[in-house]
């Protein structure tokens, strides 16, 4: 079964030839862009994630906890859906103790407004590092978006041992790089084995995260494909 979440830089939301559950709801900025596939989505419901803007919550010199705020308020816009992935700095090094204390707050916050709140691994830095944020996740409580893009494919599979049962969904396409950003998979071949462990794990909650409709829908034929031929 499908639902769909998206993210738009520009306000708008594209037609998608799905039923498009966000089509009246006006805080387009922080909706993920992608196609859920997810088994336990049944006739007539759908899950509605949000991703906020890259920020850091490990700066010490944030004395007035602007970050924290700033996803304080996206939390309160979008109460009553599913879930929120942040990235936990933008690229520089946190301080640890600071990024504890504002994440352990902003996932407290979360909980009371029965929103699942998610860290997702980055490609470089801190938040690659998944011991780091699977540390960060179980100190702090909260879930994990595992990135399979962001990660090497020798290493996907020991993320995901790492990761256990912290994950709460997965961000599916083949590979991220530089200045082209998300590449859509021509086929399965590098994506069957973590798919594969992540099966094994019970972690079917995948999001397709790409831009374009027709790679959207020619991954998304990739896995179902794959799912009617798993055993």
């Amino acid at each position: 079964m499908l639902g769909i979440c998206m993210r738009s830089k520009i306000g708008k939301i594209p037609k998608l030839p799905f039923k498009n559950p966000v089509e009246n709801h006006t805080n387009f900025k922080y909706i993920d862009w992608g196609l859920h596939y997810y088994p336990k989505i049944i006739k007539n419901e759908s899950i509605i994630g949000f991703h906020a803007p890259i920020i850091n919550l490990g700066n010490p010199k944030d004395k007035n906890k602007t970050c924290l705020m700033a996803l304080k308020n996206i939390l309160d816009e979008i109460k009553g859906y599913d879930y929120l992935t942040i990235h936990l700095h933008n690229g520089r090094e946190p301080d640890k103790d600071t990024l504890i204390n504002n994440l352990s707050e902003i996932s407290n916050y979360a909980k009371r407004n029965n929103i699942t709140l998610c860290i997702e691994n980055l490609r470089t830095g801190f938040s690659s590092n998944p011991n780091n944020v699977v540390e960060m996740a179980d100190i702090c409580d909260c879930n994990i978006t595992f990135d399979i893009g962001h990660v090497a494919y020798n290493d996907r599979e020991e993320f995901i041992d790492i990761f256990s049962d912290r994950i709460y969904n997965v961000h599916v396409y083949e590979l991220e790089r530089d200045k082209i950003g998300h590449i859509a998979p021509d086929n399965l071949d590098n994506l069957r084995p973590v798919l594969d462990k992540l099966l094994d794990n019970k972690c079917d909650f995948w999001l397709i995260e790409l831009m374009k409709l027709d790679e959207i829908i020619h991954t998304k034929n990739l896995l179902k494909n794959y799912l009617n031929n798993h055993k």
